[in-house]
């Protein structure tokens, strides 16, 4: 299996391949100005070539993981729109944005875009966690550095609940016609457990979320309706008009007075949105790979735990870990990181809301140091940013890169970063 890892700014944008090179699964998109920027360009030759996406998966709603994908799909009406015009007689310039790949599948879990919809949405997790089951899970001490970015994020997150309500109308019948998680009838994908998908020839089992988890965000998504009904019945009729006349729309202008919408959240430091992240175990040929989008680290043990996945002595070895929440504070333990291992940390961000956490790459390096992987495997620590891009937050990729120094890395450990001249990281299993 292949995997590209590409600069999405704060965000995440994966790009897996089985090892046939027959199927594709493209793991969120970043944030839209980091999609134009980095991630465009590059899918868009899988077009030229004649190959599609099969499975577009959106982690969770947080607009630096759903905000390029919602780009792609926007741009791709561009183009319909555009040939539309086309075969009508009608004389116009290409869109001046590369046209997406064909993307066979979306896998994504929002509600719906009127309270009473929403409200009857069935959550039929097959392991319902606990009422008190996220108990304990702001026990991170965040620190300056954390409230700020907990406040940052808290910001983003009323532009993602309009977000997600696009994706839905963009992949509809009536637009794109983009089929929604299939394998489960077009219902929200919750944990199950023992019944992977198959897309070709690779599994992926559907790890989390539960009810619980989706539940808490529904709270909050009909806070977000009841505060912005206005607002939503203008995107509505936006949409309108791209059904009736297929123009080349933009996306919908910046909501930054809306961040009030999601100021409540369950527990201190990690989001509903966050909590809700669509977690895959992704298997092929033995090799094995932990998509967590930006779940909390108690949540994914709990997961791991109901699953079975944990051997005798309480741990797991992946070959590959996409660091939970960029990471984050509010995602790690000393806990997490002694029993989740893997052969390679995938960490994105590029900064921003002050992640990847110099203290918490030093967590994972000193959890390699404490105990190596079995059969003596080495542990490769992934970047897609660097001091070598960074315009800003060198400090803090200064931190991050000097524990990285030969003198002080524990034996079998390297580091992979982005480099300038560099479109994407190319990880082949």
């Amino acid at each position: 299996m292949k995997i590209e890892i590409f600069p999405s700014a704060s965000g995440d944008c994966l790009l897996l391949t089985s090892s046939d090179r027959s199927k594709r699964l493209l793991a969120d998109a970043g944030l839209p100005e980091a999609y134009d920027e980095f991630i465009a360009g590059p899918l868009s030759k899988l077009r030229d070539s004649g190959k599609e996406i099969d499975v577009a998966y959106v982690s969770h709603i947080d607009r630096d993981h759903i905000g390029g994908i919602l780009k792609l799909l926007d741009d791709e009406v561009k183009w319909r729109a555009f040939e539309h015009l086309k075969s009508k007689g009608g004389r116009m310039k290409p869109p001046k944005v590369p046209r997406p790949p064909k993307i066979a599948q979306i896998w994504h879990n929002a509600f719906l875009e009127d309270i009473e919809r929403t409200r009857k949405v069935k959550l039929g997790s097959a392991l319902a966690a606990s009422a008190g089951a996220l108990a304990g899970l702001n026990a991170a001490d965040l620190g300056t550095a954390g409230t700020m970015a907990l406040a940052a994020e808290t910001e983003m997150l009323a532009l993602s609940v309009a977000d997600a309500i696009e994706v839905n109308w963009r992949i509809g019948p009536d637009q794109l016609d983009i089929p929604l998680n299939p394998d489960f009838k077009g219902e929200l994908m919750t944990a199950r457990p023992g019944k992977p998908i198959r897309l070709g020839t690779i599994d992926i089992t559907v790890l989390g979320p539960t009810e619980t988890e989706l539940e808490e965000l529904r709270k909050e998504w009909i806070d977000y309706l009841t505060d912005k009904a206005a607002y939503i019945e203008k995107m509505r009729k936006r949409h309108k008009r791209d059904v009736e006349s297929l123009p080349a729309g933009t996306s919908p202008a910046e909501l930054a007075s809306l961040s009030h919408a999601f100021a409540k959240t369950i527990e201190k430091d990690v989001t509903p949105p966050n909590l809700a992240s669509l977690v895959l175990l992704v298997e092929e040929a033995g090799k094995r790979i932990l998509l967590t989008g930006d779940a909390g680290d108690v949540s994914l043990i709990r997961y791991l735990d109901e699953a079975g996945l944990f051997d005798s002595e309480g741990r797991i070895e992946v070959d590959v870990l996409k660091v939970p929440h960029h990471g984050a504070k509010n995602s790690y333990s000393d806990e997490f990181a002694r029993r989740v291992r893997a052969s390679h940390l995938i960490f994105c961000g590029d900064g921003e809301h002050h992640n990847p956490e110099p203290d918490v790459v030093a967590g994972y390096l000193k959890a390699v140091a404490a105990e190596p992987l079995s059969g003596g495997r080495t542990t490769t620590f992934w970047f897609n940013w660097s001091s070598d891009l960074a315009a800003q937050h060198l400090g803090l990729w200064k931190d991050v890169e000097d524990q990285f120094r030969p003198s002080a890395l524990p034996a079998g450990v390297r580091r992979e970063a982005l480099g300038k001249g560099a479109d994407r990281l190319t990880l082949d299993l």
